[in-house]
């Protein structure tokens, strides 16, 4: 481990408590059918995620053992459900056998497990007349789309075909509409909304050539079987309603350089809440379809997902640069669920946006944290760090983000580049780096240090760094093996040889490996060249690579094979592993080891000194 006499390790305390904060990952209101007001939330901390229901101003916990409810792309399905009478929840939960469906009793607490197999279970639904629940599972083949009675005596497949369905959500007892996309897509790329009838019959509502539909979202009371769903044929993700009696799908919300998802109804069916994603600033809107009349529920910049209606108000989860994701009242302006660490907000800072010219001239979004006092600075006396998110089609926005947050406490200027690929600023954007890994995407990151150092005068261009995770790690040794242009490097989990990578992942990052590189027995040339691994030879910057040694998406073996190809060539490297997690670090102790870690590589080798006291000896002890 380098000095940590090098840096200051007294922010070490605000990495542990932003490390551990509850965040919130969706709340569902009780059905208004039921005259309650209880609330169904769920909440992690560190590798844990739980159900909790709030009743007036008790709160208690339903689960006790996790259960899934997390975002995965941008299809934002339900991940727990609520009975139509209020009496039980659905959920995903783990066993020891995997993530199964499972309810609980709303007042007892009692357990019933409703699928009793192996597989991955997810996405549950309860039918109107509360009988059945419709579910996505891998029992038959991966993205199968089932249905079970409520108390498990029964369940029997509905779809087991060349498609994957998820986000299933009843038309009525008979029929449910689902999104399924073909088993070599994904979902931002090319998916479909279907309506299957209860024996499994198929009947499409909207399939464009590569265009990505999801949010089948059924209007409630509608006679005419009307139904809200997204789709971005247009270039951006626009809200649309479609159903028998119209001959195509009518577009309701539609705004160039903004993507909107997560629709949700209103109980009546007369409004539409739903989010509005733009430069990184993710809006609560309203629509109302009838009249077209819209409203911005939101005014601050920030994060926002699954709204849902609670009466004539809407709930969000919501988050921003200082706070935690919690649950708000977005019309009410007030939070509803949330516990942020105390103090937190005034040992953040809020970030800015600058945009950069890249490659092509392809304009890049970008988010900035810098330290306190960075104004009043002396010229090229912060050094800088370039973060690259993972995904590679995600995005970095006015989210909660303490990694950041944690290095600009420390005294570095962070630039969070939007590089080409990254979601959020429309499909040709989106689709960008496919085929073309490691090409246009790495020259963005790779001038985001120019573009920082260029806007901000105490921002030194000649100390800079670079970190990231997944594909922010394949970002960081391809920036290192490809440019001089960085002075260290920190690379967690990612992929180093793609070759090796496509027979070792799991099948969502095979079907990744598909889309973006095509096929190995014809395109073995894509994987080859976008692999970091074979720029080793090239590398000088020190490179510290960390990696969960439980990975199921990026195996260990990746980071392996990256290190014995650093000691072949004798390059300067540390290698950190943690027994005990997957993809993404979440434990306290193993968050605090890491970024620890991080920041004492890039005092020692961007010539950080604190000199105020704030550092503290290198323990002998110390591995």
């Amino acid at each position: 481990m380098y000095r940590r006499d090098l840096r200051d390790t007294s922010t070490d305390d605000l990495l542990a408590d932003a490390a551990t904060a509850e965040m919130a990952e969706q709340a569902i209101p009780e059905p208004e059918e039921t005259d309650g007001n209880r609330l169904a939330y769920a909440a992690s901390r560190e590798h844990r995620t739980d159900l909790y229901l709030k009743d007036g101003s008790e709160t208690r916990k339903l689960t006790s053992r996790g259960l899934l409810a997390q975002r995965y792309t941008h299809l934002d399905p339900r991940w727990f459900d609520w009975h139509p009478e209020g009496e039980t929840i659905a959920y995903a939960g783990e066993d020891d056998d995997g993530l199964s469906i499972w309810t609980v009793d709303t007042e007892s607490g009692e357990k019933t497990r409703v699928t009793n197999h192996s597989a991955l279970d997810s996405n549950p639904r309860f039918s109107p007349g509360g009988d059945e629940i419709a579910f996505v599972t891998d029992n038959w083949s991966p993205g199968s789309l089932a249905v079970a009675s409520a108390d498990g005596r029964r369940v029997e497949v509905l779809r087991d075909d060349e498609y994957l369905y998820t986000d299933p959500r009843w038309a009525d007892d008979d029929d449910l509409y689902a999104v399924r996309m073909r088993h070599r897509d994904l979902s931002d790329r090319a998916s479909q909304v279907v309506r299957v009838s209860r024996d499994g019959e198929v009947d499409p509502v909207f399939a464009g050539d590569s265009v990505n539909a999801y949010a089948p979202r059924p209007r409630p009371g509608s006679a005419t079987d009307e139904i809200a769903f997204v789709h971005d044929e247009s270039g951006f993700d626009a809200l649309y309603l479609a159903g028998p009696e119209r001959a195509e799908p009518e577009q309701l919300l539609a705004e160039a350089g903004t993507d909107l998802g997560a629709p949700a109804w209103d109980s009546a069916g007369e409004k539409l809440a739903v989010t509005a994603t733009r430069s990184g600033n993710v809006e609560v809107r309203t629509v109302a379809p009838d009249s077209g009349e819209t409203e911005v529920l939101t005014d601050e910049p920030g994060d926002r997902y699954f709204p849902e209606w609670r009466g004539g108000d809407v709930l969000a989860v919501a988050a921003d640069p200082t706070t935690p994701p919690e649950v708000r009242n977005v019309s009410a302006g007030e939070r509803v669920v949330g516990r942020p660490p105390a103090g937190l907000e005034s040992r953040f800072v809020d970030p800015e946006t600058i945009t950069y010219d890249s490659t092509g001239g392809v304009e890049i979004h970008a988010m900035v944290y810098l330290p306190e006092g960075h104004d009043d600075a002396d010229p090229d006396s912060v050094p800088l760090l370039v973060h690259p998110h993972g995904g590679p089609t995600a995005f970095d926005g006015y989210e909660f983000n303490y990694r950041a947050q944690y290095f600009a406490r420390q005294g570095f200027a962070v630039i969070e580049p939007n590089y080409r690929g990254s979601s959020g600023f429309g499909r040709e954007f989106r689709d960008r780096n496919d085929f073309a890994w490691g090409e246009g995407d790495l020259d963005d990151v790779v001038n985001a240090a120019d573009a920082l150092a260029d806007r901000y005068d105490a921002v030194d261009p000649d100390r800079a760094g670079i970190f990231g995770g997944s594909g922010g790690g394949l970002m960081t040794v391809n920036a290192l093996g490809r440019t001089d242009r960085f002075d260290a490097g920190a690379a967690f989990y990612g992929v180093y040889d793609y070759e090796t990578f496509s027979d070792d992942t799991d099948d969502v990052g095979w079907r990744l490996m598909k889309r973006e590189l095509g096929y190995p027995a014809t395109d073995i040339e894509n994987y080859r060249e976008a692999s970091p691994i074979r720029s080793v030879p090239d590398i000088e910057a020190p490179l510290l690579v960390l990696h969960g040694e439980e990975d199921v998406r990026v195996p260990l073996s990746q980071s392996e094979q990256l290190v014995d190809e650093l000691d072949k060539h004798g390059k300067t490297y540390e290698f950190q592993t943690y027994d005990d997690e997957p993809h993404g670090f979440r434990k306290r102790e193993n968050v605090l080891d890491a970024y620890s870690r991080v920041a004492d590589l890039f005092a020692k080798y961007l010539e950080v000194d604190p000199d105020d006291g704030s550092s503290r000896p290198h323990r002998p002890d110390d591995e």
